[in-house]
This record gives C-alpha cells, sequence and structure tokens, in this order.
C-alpha cells in the first residue's frame, strides 16, 4: 500500500491557515492512476483491518501539494455513456462526482462520514461493488465499513461510512477507489 509522510499531512493544515485552499472548489480528475502490472498490495497489516500507506503517488488533478482534496469538496470522472462497451457514443463522456463530508468522530473509537456519489445519465447502471474506502491516521489504513448497494442508478447516493479512529485522532485522510476512479480528501476531525 502507500505511506504517508508527515510532512504530507501537515501541508493542508498549512494552506488553510495561510488561506490558499477554496472549500467550494470542484475538481475534475482527468486520467485514472495507473498501477504497474504484478503490483499487489502488502497482505502484513500493523493492527487488523489497517494496512501501510504513502500518499507519494499523488491523484492527477487533484488540489492541494499533496493530492488531497478537502472535506466536502467533489472529485470528478468522466464516464464513457452507453450500455455496453460496444456501444460506447465515441468521444461521448458523462462526469460522475464523489464528495467525502460530514466527517466527524463520534467519540466512541471510530469516525462516521458520508460518500455521495453522483450519477449523470450513462444509459446503464453504475458499479459500487469494487468500491474500497480507507481512512488514513498516521500512515496506517483502517477500512470504512458501509452499507454501499453493489450497483445504483441515475442520480445522487449518500452513503454512510465508519471506520475505527486512534484515540486522540485530530486528522484523517480518506482514500477511494472504484475501478479507475481514485480520489483522496484530507482534513481535521470534529
Amino acid at each position: 500500500m502507500r505511506r504517508i509522510t508527515p510532512y504530507a499531512l501537515l501541508l493542508p493544515l498549512v494552506l488553510a491557515a495561510a488561506g490558499c485552499t477554496s472549500p467550494e472548489q470542484e475538481v475534475s480528475l482527468e486520467g485514472p492512476a495507473a498501477t504497474s502490472p504484478g503490483e499487489e498490495s502488502d497482505p502484513d497489516t500493523t493492527n487488523e483491518g489497517a494496512q501501510d500507506f504513502d500518499a507519494s503517488d499523488e491523484t492527477e488533478g487533484s488540489s492541494g501539494a499533496d493530492g488531497a482534496l478537502g472535506f466536502g469538496e467533489s472529485a470528478a470522472f468522466p464516464h464513457p455513456v452507453g450500455a455496453y462497451e460496444e456501444e460506447f457514443q465515441d468521444g461521448v463522456a458523462e462526469e460522475v462526482v464523489y464528495t467525502v463530508d460530514e466527517v466527524a468522530s463520534d467519540g466512541a473509537g471510530g469516525v462516521e462520514f458520508t460518500l455521495t456519489v453522483e450519477v449523470p445519465e450513462l444509459g446503464r447502471v453504475f458499479g459500487l461493488g469494487n468500491m474500497t474506502v480507507d481512512c488514513v491516521y498516521d500512515e496506517v489504513a483502517h477500512t470504512a465499513t458501509s452499507d454501499a448497494p453493489v450497483e445504483v442508478e441515475t442520480g445522487t447516493h449518500p452513503m454512510d461510512m465508519r471506520c475505527q479512529a486512534p484515540q486522540g485522532a485530530e486528522r484523517m485522510t480518506v482514500v477511494m477507489l472504484n475501478g479507475e476512479d481514485e480520489a483522496t480528501w484530507a482534513g481535521p476531525l470534529r
């Protein structure tokens, strides 16, 4: 997996303090983040459900030097229009938009947040069955749990998610991967 350097976690705080970020900014991500052939995630974990994480491989097109969006900001990915690959309309794509917001500690060793997926008219259902969402604290990732459906129709789909949080955690990074769509959000915990 990826490992976040301590400096990468501090950068969003510095930028926010300097007033260099805009919470209303929408970001369009073009092109998927590629993985090397044969690349596998490390099965060794330091905690149950936790994995090492490295943010040096930044999300292409995202805001912030560390590649993370702020909570409440949106990441958009183009998807071809058509029911089947052979029916995709040449050069016609619509954007699927992901947003992480309503991030808050539950006071019982966990963090709850909402991942919203806005699906345009694609002429087919949109798959979420292989989507993974991780919460990262101090270079350790915990997989988020939710009642996310396997596929969704056109529309806005908020999904309540929950993950473990270390005692005293003040910041969190959320990493979402759904097929070729990959986005990272980071911010303080309330």
